[in-house]
């Protein structure tokens, strides 16, 4: 297996795509091999079931060009910071020796998110111990960043996706039991999928607002990003 650049771990299928695929999109056009980790089936969802949404994963994949995705199979709402999830967790990282990861973040309102973020955090320290037991050599990643879907706060920066927003949009809908042509129980009473859809677009036109475009993906940094230059972040450059 050829390194990556960019690994994203999503505690449900889909998480990546609503949180960042454009600008996976876009880092693809520059050259970056991406990959996905899901780590769970999302068998808990109210819409469709596991193997919909995994074969929907696959299709979501092909529409991104992703060079991997696989799934752990956690437990939908039991992910959990234990040793057997940072273990394989770390052996992803090992495996796939990415200069940059990504996951939800800590402060999110959906349990699996939070807790896919301590262990991806605490995975990303024991993958680079070389006297830790796993099935690969160890690795540290250059950095490491979270991506939102729900509570979009703290935002460290955001990634202009404009351009390639049409092309989300598309990827979204490989999950047609989400976002499609959903089958719902009776007297459900949340938003339905294509309400669903003009809330993401809302949540990145609202990004995109912070830093004067169309449409944006934001991110947090958990720490200080380092700038040579304050040229290299001011603006139109």
């Amino acid at each position: 297996m050829s390194r990556l650049d960019i690994l994203i771990f999503s505690p449900h299928p889909d998480d990546a795509e609503l949180g960042m695929a454009g600008s996976i999109l876009l880092w693809q056009r520059e050259g970056a091999r991406v990959g996905v980790v899901d780590l769970t089936r999302g068998e808990l969802g109210t819409k469709g079931d596991a193997e919909t949404r995994v074969r929907e994963s696959q299709d979501a994949a092909k529409r991104l060009g992703l060079a991997y995705r696989d799934n752990l199979d956690l437990g939908d709402g039991r992910i959990v910071d234990d040793d057997s999830t940072r273990e394989k967790i770390s052996n992803q990282i090992r495996l796939l020796r990415p200069r940059v990861i990504f996951v939800t973040p800590e402060f999110d309102r959906h349990p699996d998110h939070e807790a896919a973020c301590k262990a991806v955090k605490a995975a990303l320290f024991l993958a680079r111990l070389p006297k830790y037991d796993g099935d690969q050599q160890a690795h540290s990643v250059s950095a490491w960043y979270s991506y939102f879907i729900h509570d979009m706060y703290r935002v460290s920066f955001v990634v202009d996706i404009t351009e390639v927003w049409e092309q989300k949009v598309d990827v979204l809908r490989a999950y047609e039991s989400q976002f499609v042509d959903p089958v719902l129980p009776k007297g459900y009473k949340y938003i339905g999928t294509s309400d669903y859809l003009r809330q993401i677009e809302a949540y990145n036109q609202y990004m995109g607002a912070k830093i004067g475009v169309r449409y944006g993906e934001g991110f947090h940094a958990p720490g200080a990003l380092k700038v040579k230059s304050v040229l290299d972040v001011a603006p139109g450059t």
